[in-house]
C-alpha cells in the first residue's frame, strides 16, 4: 500500500485478510468435491470465523472495503482506502 497516513499494521492486517480469505477459498473449492467430508467443514466454519474477524479487524482500523463499513465514523469515508492498483 501507498503511504496515506494509513496507521503502520494496515498492511499486516491486509496480509492476514488474503490469507484468511486464501484459506476460505480453498477448503470451499475442497468442500465442492468432498461435502461429506465433517472435518473440512468445520474447518471452513472456522476459517469463516476467522476471516469475518479479519475484514472487521482491518476496516475498524484502517478503511472501508465494502459499501457497508463506510460511514461508521460519521463521515463519509469510503473513497479514502488504496485503489487496487495502489496495492503494488
Amino acid at each position: 500500500m501507498n503511504d496515506k497516513n494509513y496507521p503502520p499494521n494496515c498492511s499486516a492486517l491486509m496480509d492476514s485478510l488474503c490469507e484468511a480469505h486464501f484459506f476460505v477459498h480453498d477448503l470451499k473449492l475442497y468442500l465442492d468435491t468432498h461435502p461429506e467430508d465433517a472435518d473440512a467443514l468445520a474447518m471452513f466454519k472456522e476459517a469463516c470465523k476467522q476471516y469475518c474477524a479479519c475484514f472487521e479487524a482491518f476496516e475498524s482500523c484502517c478503511y472501508p472495503l465494502r459499501e457497508c463499513g463506510a460511514g461508521c465514523n460519521g463521515e463519509w469515508d469510503w473513497l479514502c482506502g488504496a485503489w487496487p492498483s495502489e496495492r503494488i
